[in-house]
């Protein structure tokens, strides 16, 4: 019988998980790219069932999973699981209408990779 090598089913070694909260990004003032990667799926959130959190691989296959918030739920309902995107940070800008008028929110801009595929 050849030699075995059992590995955990649920562990990656080669990955790491990265937690990005909305909240600690305003607070630490980062605004910019903060994440590239491949959207895998949304989760719901743990503290909040009204929002959901949304998990990315990148090319190193490092997972990052984004808190929801602001305006990314509704630009994320355009992204498919598969899709690769870049999304960006803005801070926190104040709602200028509608009923959350003057209050301040987080403002995330998602793109997504149009890149076509080549036809053989």
């Amino acid at each position: 019988m050849g030699k075995r090598n059992f590995k955990s089913p649920i562990s990656r070694e080669t990955s790491n998980i990265t937690f990005l909260r909305p909240a600690k990004l305003a607070e630490d003032k980062t605004e910019g790219v903060i994440v590239e990667g491949t959207f895998i799926e949304a989760l719901p959130n743990a503290f909040d069932d009204k929002k959901s959190d949304y998990k990315f691989t990148d090319d190193k296959g490092n997972i990052i999973v984004l808190n929801g918030a602001g305006n990314l739920g509704y630009q994320m309902g355009f992204i498919n699981a598969g899709d690769f995107v870049q999304i960006t940070y803005n801070g926190k800008q104040r709602i200028e209408k509608g009923k959350m008028e003057g209050r301040m929110a987080h403002n995330f801009e998602v793109l997504r990779d149009e890149v076509e595929e080549e036809t053989l």
